[in-house]
């Protein structure tokens, strides 16, 4: 018996895509079953559940995972892998199965958006050693910490993220441009491997191993999730038309040229600020600075459509 014939455990977000994982969800167990793929369904009931119930289904000895969801369910289940103690992130298979309404992380890793087609992938056992950041930050009852494996967002991205849950806005292009109204920026000392690059009035920035984020847009248009760095894009201050002139160029990750853009890459990041700014990872708002930003190299074991010499 093959590591792909064995049973799974599927941890399914049922509010995901706007409780599309709810009205999907037969249908995808169909195909699982069409592709002889066994599994036991669990669903999660809160926001925050998914690492709860990842840990536990750890510790009871399962080593093989399929999420169904966002890529907040992404983000609680890689937190669950990350946060149990009992064998080393790596030993876990980790698949993936998207309905959720953005599915930004699947892009970069190769996962097709179709349930067929995902679930074709894990099928195949295609193995790929994945990055994993670990964000520390501030918050009311001290220092905190979250692994991410797409992008962690700074300031302005944070303040969206907030807007967008405390909203629960269905049209997330409108929170975008109503956020852009009321959003101050701040000054940010950015730290990248111990030396300082910058302190001075910042409007966002994304940092990660995926190039997606915020309904596909190119965020890090040279991301890679398997090359033990992080990449950088900050927007130094640019005007609020600037931004709304400069939008649909997001999307294609031609906004790197732009003269209030810069790219950096680092294994590690700190940034302090005055002022509180703001972090998030995977569209889930967490603390604020200082926060300290540290690589976790090659760490989570994905099924995907893409491969790297995994030993």
């Amino acid at each position: 018996m093959t590591l792909v014939d064995q049973e799974w455990v599927v941890i399914l977000n049922p509010f995901a895509g706007k409780k599309k994982a709810t009205k999907h969800k037969e249908k995808i167990f169909k195909l699982l079953e069409k592709y002889k793929i066994s599994f036991k369904p669990f669903f999660t009931e809160h926001v925050g559940h998914g690492i709860d119930l990842t840990k536990k289904l750890i510790e009871e000895g399962h080593r093989k995972i399929i999420g169904i969801g966002g890529d907040g369910t992404m983000n609680e289940i890689v937190n669950g892998i990350f946060n149990q103690q009992v064998v080393s992130p790596s030993e876990i298979a980790f698949a993936f199965i998207p309905v959720g309404s953005g599915n930004d992380w699947v892009r970069t890793v190769g996962i097709p958006h179709d349930y067929e087609g995902a679930i074709k992938t894990i099928k195949t056992g295609s193995f790929f050693l994945h990055d994993v950041g670990k964000v520390t930050y501030q918050t009311n009852e001290g220092r905190k910490s979250r692994y991410f494996a797409n992008i962690a967002g700074l300031a302005y991205d944070a303040f969206v993220v907030q807007r967008v849950n405390k909203k629960k806005s269905s049209n997330y292009k409108m929170t975008v441009f109503t956020s852009l109204l009321k959003y101050k920026p701040q000054v940010v000392k950015l730290i990248l491997d111990d030396k300082e690059v910058l302190n001075e009035i910042i409007f966002s920035a994304a940092i990660g191993h995926g190039r997606f984020n915020g309904k596909a847009m190119m965020q890090l248009p040279d991301a890679m999730p398997d090359d033990g760095v992080f990449d950088l894009t900050v927007y130094h201050n640019p005007t609020k038309m600037q931004v709304i002139k400069n939008t649909n160029k997001l999307y294609d990750g031609s906004f790197v040229k732009l003269p209030f853009i810069s790219q950096h890459t680092a294994h590690k990041i700190r940034i302090e600020s005055e002022n509180a700014v703001y972090v998030e990872t995977d569209g889930e708002e967490l603390g604020h600075t200082p926060v300290d930003i540290e690589m976790i190299t090659r760490s989570l074991k994905i099924i995907s459509g893409i491969k790297n010499k995994v030993v």
